[in-house]
């Protein structure tokens, strides 16, 4: 039978060498990872191609987005800055990758060794491996069509070079954060697996204090979950220092990502705004294009929402895991004292280190916070929608 999850994982890593996100190679069979002379070099070319190309087209005479050349002045101010953060946001995360290359290179070796220790993690992440790879691909494939219905009547060695530069930035921030996506998968899925354990340590300790057998068994029990639970501890200590560790590898690009989540949201609305006044033909987008548009809106909404369920439910499993932890005081007395201060080990770890994520400690990512970006997004879209109607 084919592990297409595998099979997607590495097609994925070579994927990244490719275009120049990764610069350290990676053995398959033994995990092991190191630099090489040929994927530095042709990281390094891949990473100095993009600004010169940059620079040329800066430089270069044409136009420089086709989509808007009958839009008025703030379409095109609108636009221009959606385009380029994403350029930025893609040259970023390439300096990012090469001042932050050997952390990257220690999580890698961290996330294969838990699947090495529990190889069902990647039987639990299969549908999730899948689903979001896949919805990456079309997005990517989606921009690629409408790039080339824009361009079906205006075709130019500039034109190409602005859109080739364009797809291949933004495919460069697209993979960073589903690597980043798939990395805190697998961390969620290595969190059920140790709430099960914990699970299981609750329940064998509650009857264990309701329905104390023999003295020397019962020691004996008591001291075996008491090393389960150590373990447990050790477990998630580890887990919730690679998450940490993860978000502050991928600062700069969460901010930069988050930032044009929220300027593209902001351009999105505008635009159906400006569609639904003027009509398609005004903006200069074909019927096609309008469908391209509309369909790649979708993947790229359902791929962000993806990512951002992905880090509130490690924050949910991390919460299931002080909830388990509260049932202990439905035990009997009489637990063997190793046991007991095992239990509140774990408690006073979760305790002293709570599991918070932000970006940059800037934005916090939690439920509350992403619903007043929301809110924030719906009215700035209607400031421009205002000022659309006052002055053009």
């Amino acid at each position: 039978m084919v592990d297409w999850a595998g099979l997607v994982l590495k097609c994925s890593y070579y994927y990244g060498h490719l275009i120049g996100l990764t610069n350290f190679e990676f053995d398959w069979a033994t995990g092991r990872v190191y630099t090489s002379q040929r994927s530095t070099v042709y990281a390094m070319c891949i990473g100095v191609m993009f600004p010169v190309l940059l620079a040329y087209r800066w430089v270069g005479r044409g136009k420089f987005n086709l989509m808007f050349e009958n839009a008025n002045m703030l379409h095109e101010y609108v636009m221009v800055l959606v385009r380029g953060l994403r350029i930025v946001a893609g040259l970023f995360t390439l300096i990012g990758r090469w001042q932050k290359r050997r952390h990257v290179m220690g999580l890698t070796r961290s996330v294969f060794r838990l699947f090495r220790e529990r190889p069902e993690v990647l039987l639990m992440c299969r549908r999730g491996i899948l689903i979001k790879v896949f919805i990456a691909v079309v997005t990517d494939s989606l921009h690629v069509l409408f790039s080339v219905d824009t361009m079906a009547s205006h075709m130019d060695t500039g034109l190409l070079i602005g859109q080739f530069l364009m797809y291949s930035l933004t495919s460069i921030v697209n993979l960073a954060v589903a690597q980043h996506s798939l990395a805190m998968l697998f961390l969620r899925a290595r969190y059920q697996l140790l709430n099960r354990e914990l699970r299981q340590v609750i329940d064998e300790s509650s009857g264990l204090s309701h329905r104390p057998p023999r003295r020397g068994v019962f020691i004996c029990r008591c001291c075996c979950l008491a090393d389960r639970l150590d373990a447990i501890a050790s477990q998630q200590g580890r887990l919730q220092a690679m998450v940490v560790k993860i978000g502050q590898v991928f600062a700069i690009q969460g901010l930069l990502v988050y930032s044009g989540y929220y300027l593209s949201t902001v351009a999105v609305g505008y635009l159906t705004y400006s569609i639904v006044k003027n009509g398609p033909e005004a903006l200069g987008i074909t019927p096609m294009g309008l469908v391209l548009i509309a369909v790649w809106c979708c993947f790229y909404y359902t791929d962000a929402l993806l990512n951002l369920f992905v880090i509130l439910n490690i924050l949910e499993e991390h919460r299931a895991t002080t909830r388990l932890l509260e049932e202990r005081t439905l035990f009997a007395e009489g637990l063997d004292v190793r046991l007991e201060q095992a239990f509140e080990s774990l408690q006073l770890q979760l305790i002293r280190n709570p599991l918070e994520l932000n970006i940059m400690q800037i934005f916090p990512v939690t439920r509350s916070s992403t619903t007043a970006m929301f809110g924030s997004v719906l009215t700035h879209c209607i400031f421009l929608i205002q000022y659309d109607m006052e002055h053009f």
